[in-house]
């Protein structure tokens, strides 16, 4: 016999706070160059929002543009004491070099289902660190995603925020607040 959906509703939002337990993080998908958020973020002190400007107001991150790389990489073309970082720019300068300006065809790292309705807006609106979802991305030399993203991982989080401010937060736990 097959439940309806609305009768599974209530027994998902019980289950999947358990689901979230069992995730297995992937490896990092393989990038077509190496890029280190190490390097960018902790070696030369660049914040999140230089690369990702749309981070804070709109529903994805996004990926810079290889405009955005010629910016800094226009001045940054070898590391005279890391010959380890001036070759791996090179797959970038030639990138850089190309007219017109191609894109770089970056492998996403962190994706929610098509029927979540997801914003980074009211996440970064609450304060809601990068790190919270991410991970500790400054430290990684290939970004990887270290959080499930599944319903019940979510709404563990949405509970404990809000615990923080009731009645600011008083409906992101309702499924709306995902689901529309």
């Amino acid at each position: 016999m097959r439940l309806p959906v609305a009768a599974m509703i209530p027994w998902l939002a019980c289950a999947a706070p358990s689901l979230a337990q069992a995730w297995t993080a992937p490896p990092a998908p393989r990038q077509p160059m190496p890029f280190s958020h190490r390097v960018h973020v902790v070696d030369n002190r660049i914040g999140c929002t230089s690369c990702h400007p749309n981070a804070a107001r709109s529903p994805v991150a996004g990926i810079p543009s290889v405009e955005r790389c010629r910016g800094c990489h226009k001045f940054v073309k070898q590391d005279p004491e890391q010959p380890r970082l001036t070759e791996e720019m090179k797959p970038l300068l030639a990138k850089l070099r190309e007219e017109p300006p191609t894109t770089i065809p970056w492998v996403r790292v962190h994706r929610v289902p098509d029927h979540v309705h997801f914003s980074h807006a009211p996440h970064a609106r609450g304060g809601v660190g990068c790190a919270e979802c991410h991970g500790e991305v400054e430290k990684m030399d290939e970004a990887r995603q270290v959080s499930s993203l599944l319903m019940g991982w979510c709404v563990e989080c949405h509970r404990r925020k809000q615990v923080e401010k009731p009645v600011e937060r008083a409906r992101i736990t309702d499924c709306i607040a995902c689901h529309k």
